[in-house]
């Protein structure tokens, strides 16, 4: 997918689709990489009359809401459910290993680490759910990361909508 096949997607089905989008992206699912569609919301965003603030906090909503699906799933289906569904890939196991050692170690600040982390970000509602991380301190740190990262990436597409779209990036490649 381009990234105006996603900005025709987003005028045609606006807020809603977007909110879609960030839930799916966050829940794991192939297909949606956040460095396309982040970007691409920023573009639409800014070729359009929608409102840049609350685009962002609707992409926040729905990626936390998201991140709670991803996290009750592994929290009451636990590690079997896992196990069975991811068993044969060690690439996974390697960034849940490395998701687990940042909550280990740093507990709710782990997981804000993890969030601004590609890839990890996440999974980490993965390992969260497995060593039942208490469910407000989940949320509070989470919201924190989804925060600055969906802030970062839909405000790069937005403020530099014009230079993605006359191709004024490609000239650094």
């Amino acid at each position: 997918m381009t990234v105006q096949h996603f900005i025709d997607l987003f005028q045609q089905y606006g807020l809603p689709m977007m909110a879609a989008v960030f839930f799916c992206e966050y829940l794991n699912l192939p297909g949606f990489p956040a460095g396309v569609i982040m970007p691409a919301v920023g573009i639409l965003i800014g070729q359009s009359q929608l409102n840049l603030i609350l685009s962002i906090g609707i992409s926040i909503a729905a990626s936390l809401a998201g991140c709670l699906v991803m996290y009750a799933i592994c929290y009451y289906g636990g590690a079997p459910l896992l196990t069975k569904a991811f068993s044969k890939s060690p690439k996974f196991h390697h960034f849940m290993d490395r998701c687990h050692d940042y909550l280990e170690k740093g507990r709710g600040r782990g997981l804000f680490v993890c969030r601004l982390i590609p890839v990890l970000r996440t999974i980490v509602s993965i390992p969260a759910g497995l060593v039942r991380m208490p469910l407000h301190e989940y949320v509070v740190w989470s919201t924190a990361g989804i925060a600055i990262w969906n802030t970062i990436l839909i405000s790069c597409g937005y403020f530099f909508s014009e230079a993605f779209l006359n191709g004024g990036f490609l000239s650094f490649l």
